[in-house]
């Protein structure tokens, strides 16, 4: 373990960066974005729709905003979060909000499950981004694999836990409040089966080894439910995200608790699941496959969303008769927005994923990104469905971080010319 000792100019650093991120976090345009998510998630259709971009190619966007320049580990991803969040402010905000208080991260060590993934061939990205091609080696080939799943040891690491808020308390002192931020749920069983087992005999034995599937399902929603129990026990739960995987998460409906001070339960929190590799199936099997299995923890928790970049406008039904307490669905490219907006009507926040597509060439597509804004604000406008915009899964920009900021003006433009509350 490094020496916890952190030089003064170190501090020096973050705190400069702590001003700027005060500023922008105590400004009255920044504090009134909360209770419109808040109106959003309480399924008002006359809720202005949030635009949001997230998950940028940072690799490849190299300017002195963005430099790292502590040297201790620990102040390295302190001085990340701020850079990444100053800078998404001053450049392509859209309608992203800072939380007024700074966050020092609960550590909660996790023994695993019995696996650990084996990458076999990787294409990494030449643009800097995050994003990856994998090929991976098969370890849940036959029935004695299942012999390996075991509950993982899940506890608190109270020295990092308490290190973190002392950097942070440190960084911020005079300027705002400090708060421990915990852990959110985030349960997508099925993209880890995907690594373990590779897609194309997922989808093989979905049909040939139908059995054997639901044995490995059944041991990863165990080993979930098993988590979830220990971040009860721990008290480590986040009862007061801004974001859930990049789309808004504040709500009137859950309390937001002081984990130091309040006992925390799944009732208390949102869960959030996908199964992306279900792209090409049924809606029957991932009914069978995946949304009984999330069930099971949907059921114990407050609020729930479902879906990624999978396309779910045909499913929506389903989600429907299993889900009692779903909020959000994801609905993408991939999907046809006027069936998804028809299949939810006023029920759930419609959470679209524009196109990244569009931004990749560092010049705006500006036609087709309007003909996508535009088509999803007239089906959500027809069926006073409320809904959002998150921009995500950048892989790259070419460079050029501005055409960011141009992809939200045009987001911005449309709902002024076509949304009708």
């Amino acid at each position: 373990m490094e020496n916890e000792t952190i030089a003064p100019k170190n501090i020096a650093i973050l705190r400069k960066l702590a001003e700027k991120y005060t500023e922008l976090a105590l400004a009255d345009e920044n504090l009134s974005i909360p209770d419109r998510y808040r109106d959003l998630n309480s399924l008002k259709h006359t809720v202005r729709p949030p635009v949001l971009v997230f998950e940028e190619p940072w690799g490849e966007l190299e300017c002195e905003e963005l430099r790292l320049k502590c040297e201790n580990s620990r102040c390295r991803r302190l001085e990340w979060r701020l850079r990444v969040d100053i800078f998404r402010c001053l450049h392509h905000r859209g309608d992203y909000a800072l939380k007024p208080y700074a966050e020092a991260t609960v550590a909660v060590d996790d023994s695993g499950y019995g696996f650990v993934v084996k990458d076999s061939s990787t294409i990494r990205s030449v643009t800097g981004s995050s994003i990856s091609s994998h090929r991976y080696t098969d370890l849940l080939e036959d029935e004695s694999a299942l012999k390996q799943f075991r509950l993982p040891d899940v506890s608190l690491n109270e020295y990092e836990t308490q290190s973190n808020v002392e950097l942070v308390s440190k960084v911020f002192e005079g300027l705002l409040p400090v708060r421990k931020a915990g852990i959110m749920l985030y349960m997508p069983s099925w993209d880890e089966i995907a690594m373990l087992r590779g897609v194309e005999n997922c989808m093989i034995d979905l049909y040939d080894r139908p059995e054997y599937t639901h044995a490995i399902v059944e041991q990863f929603t165990r080993i979930q439910e098993h988590r979830l129990t220990r971040y009860e026990e721990l008290n480590v739960l986040e009862t007061d995200p801004y974001y859930l995987h990049c789309t808004p998460a504040c709500t009137r409906e859950l309390p937001v608790k002081d984990m130091d001070r309040d006992k925390i339960t799944a009732k208390d929190v949102w869960c959030r699941s996908m199964a992306q590799a279900f792209s090409m199936v049924s809606p029957k099997i991932r009914d069978e496959f995946d949304l009984k299995y999330i069930q099971r923890l949907f059921d114990r928790c407050g609020l729930s969303y479902y879906g990624c970049c999978e396309p779910l406008h045909d499913q929506i039904p389903n989600l429907r008769k299993r889900f009692k307490n779903l909020r959000r669905i994801s609905i993408t490219p991939w999907a046809d927005p006027n069936v998804a907006a028809d299949n939810i009507g006023g029920d759930y926040v419609l959470s679209y994923k524009p196109n990244p597509a569009f931004v990749s060439r560092g010049v705006l597509d500006e036609e087709a990104a309007r003909k996508e804004i535009r088509r999803v604000i007239l089906a959500c406008n027809r069926n006073k469905t409320p809904f959002e915009f998150v921009l995500k899964d950048i892989s790259t920009v070419n460079g050029r971080s501005e055409v960011l900021s141009e992809w939200v003006d045009m987001a911005e433009s449309e709902i002024d010319r076509y949304w009708k509350p």
